[in-house]
C-alpha cells in the first residue's frame, strides 16, 4: 500500500482514485503492523468530510509484525502498552531464529483479530464502506492457509483475497512492482463497486425513511 519502488502514479492508492475517478489518500506507513495502522486511521480518518471506503491490508507473511512487541503496541481489549525492553542476546536469538510461542502467536491473533474488526467498525461510523485487502504472491502454502483462516474466517471478518504472480516484485525486495500494483488496484476498484452499488439503495431506502420521520414530527 505504501508504494515503496513505485512513482504516486504507480501506487495502489493512486490507481483506485485514477480507475474509480475519486480522490484517495495513502495512509500506508512502511513496516507498520495492523494494530499500528489502526491507530493511524484513528488518528487520520476524523479529517475528511465524506470517506466513501477504508482499504486495509493484511498479509499472512506479514503477521509477524503484530507479533512485535519491543515497540507501542495494543494488547488484547486494544490496550496501547509499551515497548518491553529486551536484551541484546535476546533480539539476536528473535532475529536468528524466528520462532514464536504458542501463547505469543494466539496473543497476537486475537489482536489482530480485534484490531481488523474496530478498524471495520470506525469506517462504518464515519460513513465508509470498509475493504480488508488478503494479498498473496504465489501459491498459498498450506501453514498460510491455516494461519488466514485462523485469523480471519474463524472470527468472520469479510475480506477479499488477491493472488499476485510470486514474479512481480521489485527487483530489489519482495514489495510489488507496477504490475502487481495495477493488477491489485484494479481487483480493489471491482469489488468497491460491486459492494457500493449493493449499499447505495440501502443508503437511499434510510435517508427517505429519515426525511419521513422528519416531516412526520413536524
Amino acid at each position: 500500500m505504501f508504494g515503496e519502488g513505485l512513482t504516486y502514479a504507480e501506487s495502489i492508492p493512486a490507481q483506485v482514485g485514477a480507475m474509480m475517478e475519486i480522490q484517495t489518500a495513502n495512509l500506508a506507513v512502511h513496516g507498520y503492523g495492523n494494530d499500528q495502522a489502526y491507530l493511524r486511521l484513528q488518528t487520520e480518518l476524523p479529517h475528511f468530510r465524506r470517506p466513501v471506503a477504508v482499504v486495509s491490508l493484511f498479509m499472512t507473511a506479514l503477521f509477524g509484525r503484530n507479533l512485535d512487541q519491543d515497540r507501542p503496541h495494543l494488547g488484547p481489549g486494544l490496550v496501547w502498552l509499551p515497548a518491553q525492553q529486551r536484551s541484546r542476546l535476546s533480539s539476536l536469538t528473535k532475529l536468528i531464529v524466528p520462532y514464536r510461542a504458542e501463547t505469543t502467536v494466539e496473543r497476537g491473533v486475537r489482536v489482530t483479530q480485534e484490531v481488523l474488526h474496530a478498524t471495520s467498525e470506525m469506517a462504518r461510523a464515519h460513513g465508509a464502506m470498509p475493504l480488508l485487502v488478503v494479498l498473496q504472491f504465489g501459491d498459498e502454502e498450506g501453514a498460510e492457509q491455516v494461519l488466514r483462516r485462523r485469523i480471519l474466517d474463524n472470527a468472520s471478518i469479510p475480506y477479499v483475497l488477491i493472488d499476485i504472480d510470486s514474479s512481480w516484485h521489485l527487483s530489489w525486495n519482495r514489495h510489488p512492482n507496477g504490475r502487481a500494483a495495477n493488477a491489485i488496484a484494479a481487483a480493489i476498484v471491482t469489488e468497491l463497486r460491486g459492494r457500493l452499488a449493493v449499499a447505495a439503495p440501502l443508503r437511499e431506502r434510510k435517508d427517505s425513511a429519515e426525511r419521513s420521520r422528519a416531516y412526520s414530527s413536524k
